[in-house]
């Protein structure tokens, strides 16, 4: 079956680990022929994404499930009907063949009114550990999709598919990148999402600092916040370290085309590229994430012996210092770690997704017309 003349309609975002998967399934549904609306919110990443993009999206609002306060969890509990509503509006009015729901306040509303429709319904998991709006919907959706074998503990559910997380092609277009040569220089990248991570700009500069007196020759790519690129940079000049500070990194996959290890946050999205790219990472996850689930994520990259997970209280300067050293000392570990890495990339997770979801119309009777 071809997407030709299909509708999919795909609910959630808020954030980048929920929308840039949902925009690379988006991608190979139209490649194939088919049409796509996503339903989103007014405050989510999507409602600025997407325009940009030229992508079709739809607005409800509905507030957070989880977190916000007593009052601000009554407020979206009252306001759920209402968001209901919206959402059969808009399935009504697209009339799509398929609903996927990728996790996301918007996600919630959409799958159920799909539902209600008697709709197809899939969601799409991109992290170890399921997040509430799935685990929720896992309840009523038509088919699972986890990009990590040990979501599926999460979720009593027949037909669960593992099909990981997708990406933009770019990431695995690249070869695993051969430890330097002698006399060249290490590579070192660190990030903490799409904003940075303020505690990355604390800790990495004085290990460095000390790894530089120590006479190791390395450069560095180091994504720090807004209001801390003056202090970190200076930092660096003063302690004769060649780096690179930005606060966001627009060509992401030339970014991590240099580096030989990287020290980052564990976003589903993030542990994603690093898989695709053959990046041995230090994944230190941020440690007030919903359900702990980059710790999740982190243990898992760990597990398959792609990285190591530290977590950020037991993080200091010295550790860091000597955990590079070692590293640098062992060019061979860090190789293994990479050909490990590369072991879990999944390059063809969004065709994989959108043959299930149109596998799903193959036991549709229901003419939502």
């Amino acid at each position: 079956m071809s997407c030709q003349g299909k509708k999919l309609l795909i609910a959630g975002g808020g954030t980048g680990g929920h929308l840039f998967p949902a925009l690379a399934i988006c991608e190979e549904w139209e490649a194939q022929g088919g049409e796509v609306l996503f339903v989103g919110t007014p405050r989510g990443l999507e409602n600025r994404i997407l325009p940009q993009k030229g992508k079709n999206l739809a607005l409800i609002n509905v507030g957070k499930i989880k977190g916000g306060g007593i009052t601000g969890r009554i407020k979206t509990v009252l306001g759920l009907p209402m968001a209901l509503m919206s959402a059969i509006k808009i399935l009504r009015e697209f009339k799509p063949d398929v609903v996927l729901g990728v996790g996301g306040y918007a996600s919630t509303p959409a799958v159920a009114a799909a539902r209600l429709l008697f709709i197809p319904t899939a969601i799409h998991e991109q992290n170890a550990m399921p997040g509430l709006s799935n685990r929720m919907l896992s309840r009523i959706a038509t088919k699972i999709f986890i990009s990590f074998s040990a979501a599926k503990e999460h979720f009593a559910h027949k037909n669960i598919q593992l099909t990981g997380n997708p990406v933009n092609q770019e990431f695995h277009n690249q070869a695993i990148k051969p430890p330097p040569k002698e006399g060249e220089p290490w590579h070192i990248l660190i990030f903490g999402g799409s904003l940075g991570a303020k505690v990355f700009g604390e800790i990495v500069p004085p290990a460095l600092a000390q790894l530089k007196e120590e006479g190791i020759n390395f450069q560095v790519q180091h994504q720090v916040q807004t209001d801390s690129i003056e202090q970190v940079q200076k930092f660096y000049n003063e302690n004769n370290i060649t780096a690179q500070t930005a606060a966001f990194f627009h060509n992401m996959s030339a970014v991590y085309a240099k580096a030989d290890i990287v020290i980052c946050r564990a976003g589903a999205t993030t542990v994603t590229e690093l898989s695709a790219l053959g990046k041995p990472a230090l994944l230190i996850p941020y440690p007030y994430a919903a359900d702990d689930h980059q710790a999740a994520n982190a243990q898992a990259y760990a597990d398959k012996g792609a990285g190591w997970m530290r977590r950020q209280e037991e993080t200091t300067p010295q550790w860091l210092t000597d955990f590079l050293k070692q590293c640098f000392k062992n060019p061979a570990e860090l190789k293994s770690k990479a050909q490990n890495a590369k072991k879990l990339a999944t390059p063809n997770a969004a065709q994989d997704i959108v043959k299930g979801l149109l596998g799903l119309l193959k036991h549709n009777k229901i003419d939502n017309s």
